[in-house]
């Protein structure tokens, strides 16, 4: 009789430590899924802004200076190039993050070729490339409402 209440009792102190365990496991992962959305969100802020960037050694320009602002319309990521699209030559075709770099993607009128301009934001630095060859750096600053 005793060992059959004795295994009675583990039992139930085995089985009540398992109940437990898979409510935590089930909290942990809400919890962790949270810090994801959080860190994703905020990775994307980040990038949000006005940016002032020189590309250097262009051919037939040398330099040029850029103005553009990214802003988010509810899941997309859009820029502006603040001389406009057909005075500054360039048609944005796309903006979007991939492993915390910033590519847009531009049709440049003058070449007839698409290239993407490749942009890491450490702070209010900006460094990079535009079409992969060219150097890009700056800065970023808040969202500013272009002209």
């Amino acid at each position: 009789m005793k060992n059959k209440l004795l295994l009675l009792a583990l039992t139930l102190t085995f089985s009540s430590c398992g109940i437990f365990i898979t409510t935590n496991a089930s909290v942990s992962s809400t919890i962790e899924e949270f810090v994801k959305e959080t860190k994703e969100v905020n990775a994307t802020d980040k990038f949000i802004g006005k940016y002032d960037i020189t590309v250097f050694g262009l051919p037939d320009v040398g330099e040029m200076q850029l103005t553009m602002n990214v802003t988010k319309d509810v899941d997309e990521l859009k820029t502006e190039i603040e001389e406009g699209e057909q005075e500054s030559g360039f048609d944005v075709l796309k903006t979007e993050i991939e492993e915390d770099i910033l590519y847009i993607d531009i049709y440049v009128d003058s070449y007839g070729v698409n290239v993407s301009f490749e942009i890491y934001v450490d702070g209010n630095s900006v460094t990079g490339y535009l079409a992969d060859m060219f150097e890009l750096e700056g800065t970023i600053t808040k969202y500013e409402k272009l002209r």
